[in-house]
């Protein structure tokens, strides 16, 4: 388990939701955070684009203290569980 920055215990799904409604926020009302799917690639379904993707790391950043290069969600933490297994490793 991982934790919040005020020290609530938090889990693998809780964080996965928690980027979920980030992301359905971020899209504007194109999205709701149950049409999107945490195992799909954030760019190539159109979840984010350059400009939400770096809005969203720096989300992950303040909310969950984890930062995240803007190569490594191109690259290797290309899913919302990705970033989640890896902000939840890195706490």
């Amino acid at each position: 388990m991982s934790s919040k920055a005020d020290g609530e215990p938090v889990t693998l799904d809780a964080l996965i939701d928690d980027m979920r409604k980030k992301v359905a926020e971020l899209s504007d009302g194109k999205l709701t955070a149950a049409a999107i799917d945490p195992a799909g690639h954030l760019f190539d379904f159109g979840y984010v684009d350059s400009l939400t993707a770096v809005s969203f790391l720096a989300y992950v950043e303040d909310r969950w203290g984890v930062t995240i290069e803007d190569v490594d969600v191109v690259e290797k933490l290309t899913t919302i569980r990705a970033i989640a297994e890896h902000v939840q490793r890195s706490r």
